[in-house]
């Protein structure tokens, strides 16, 4: 029996998975518009367009085209109509479409012989096949293995220079947005070994712009410190720069050394690094005792040593053993989870015939929690409770309960 659904169901564009439509042997009586059906005898699916069910299977009914020219149609009233392509020569306003064969013969027929005249010295160009040109000829026109240019150069397209290039000028400048160099390092201050300090900066000078102004930036080997040097808003003088120390993201850093300074101080005995929410920066601070540790700083050593407990200052506190746990009355020892454990009981009770059970919890006390719950419902159960002696219950039932139908779980109380 179906499940009837008074309303529409909207899934929310999820998938309707693994479904089957209705099969029926004739069409269903009193459709609605957009109605589906799978007919079982004809293997067809139908739908309601309003008026009548429609074939859903698909098939091409007929076929027309205006355009005779170019496609001819056969059986056009179906249902497997067939479209030909109408072929024909290529002519000026035809609309039969060209095979390639035609449109090469078309095109080849066009084509003429010409001249070519190109004009150039030996030493900037040469021309192969002469200057007169037939279709199907080849004309090489190249570059002699020497090349002289005695003005400006100016090339629009890409050049490729195979062989060494050198440039001997005052000033080398390259308009590029994306510049990439096989040689894996630069050689920066001449192409051979200075022999005098020149005392210029050797580096990377760059130009930005901070939102206000356009600026200079350089980072290199600053030769007045020895050191290596990153500045911002930058000066240049004759290849010395001056400027601010700009700021650096990095990841992992590496020191082979050692750190001199921090915010330009040198760091004292004991002190280290530590976060400052307040400027956001890492600050040298000395470690300072507090309650419970003594703290002792020395050169390139920290010596932290912890008191003892009291009732009235933190430190080093002994553990308690079990049978301290269980009494419940030292001040200075800690309670670990076995000493805990050794402070409850729990237990199964239970054998079909006794109404009343003794439990020997052995908590040594009658300041004891007691609950039960049935073991396998795991709901709680009430019972008599009788606090008999300090190390034992009596658990009164009505009804004795089965086998081990009952847990008991009993809490010391101090």
């Amino acid at each position: 029996m179906s499940i009837n659904f008074l309303n529409n169901i909207d899934l929310n564009k999820n998938e309707l998975q693994n479904a089957k439509i209705h099969v029926l042997a004739t069409a269903p009586s009193n459709p609605q518009e957009g109605q589906i059906y799978y007919n079982s005898t004809d293997s067809k699916l139908y739908f309601y367009d309003g008026s009548s069910f429609v074939d859903a299977s698909g098939d091409i009914k007929s076929v027309t085209t205006s355009t005779s020219g170019t496609l001819a149609v056969s059986n056009t009233g179906g249902p497997n109509p067939s479209i030909a392509t109408v072929t024909g020569a290529v002519t000026n306003g035809g609309t039969a479409l060209a095979t390639g064969g035609q449109i090469y013969t078309f095109v080849t027929s066009q084509i003429g012989s010409s001249n070519i005249t190109v004009a150039g010295t030996t030493n900037e160009v040469e021309v192969t096949n002469g200057s007169s040109v037939s279709n199907g000829d080849t004309v090489t026109i190249g570059l002699p293995n020497d090349v002289t240019i005695g003005n400006n150069l100016s090339v629009t397209n890409d050049v490729t220079v195979t062989g060494d290039l050198t440039v001997n000028g005052t000033t080398t400048t390259v308009n590029s947005n994306t510049v990439t160099v096989d040689d894996p390092v630069f050689t920066l201050g001449g192409d051979t070994a200075p022999s005098s300090d020149d005392n210029k900066d050797r580096g990377i000078e760059f130009r930005y712009h901070d939102g206000s102004s356009a600026k200079l930036g350089f980072f290199g080997y600053d030769d007045s410190t020895g050191k290596f040097t990153f500045l911002t808003s930058a000066t240049n003088t004759s290849e010395v720069f001056s400027g601010t120390i700009g700021n650096i993201d990095a990841g992992n850093i590496d020191l082979s050394g050692s750190i001199k300074s921090v915010d330009g101080s040198a760091p004292t005995d004991g002190q280290v690094l530590i976060g400052n929410t307040g400027n956001s920066d890492m600050d040298l601070a000395t470690i300072t005792a507090g309650e419970g540790i003594d703290v002792t700083n020395g050169a390139g050593a920290i010596t932290i040593a912890a008191e003892d407990a009291s009732d009235s200052n933190k430190g080093i506190v002994e553990l308690a053993t079990t049978a301290e746990a269980l009494t419940g009355t030292d001040t200075a020892k800690a309670v670990t989870p076995a000493g805990l454990a050794a402070r409850s009981f729990v237990g199964l009770i239970g054998d079909g015939s006794a109404t009343a059970i003794t439990v020997t919890h052995s908590l040594n006390t009658r300041d004891v929690i007691i609950q039960l719950y049935d073991a396998s419902t795991y709901d709680t159960v009430y019972a008599d409770v009788v606090r008999t002696t300090v190390d034992t219950a009596t658990i009164t039932f009505t009804t004795a309960p089965a086998t081990n139908d009952i847990k008991v779980l009993v809490t010391k109380i101090d």
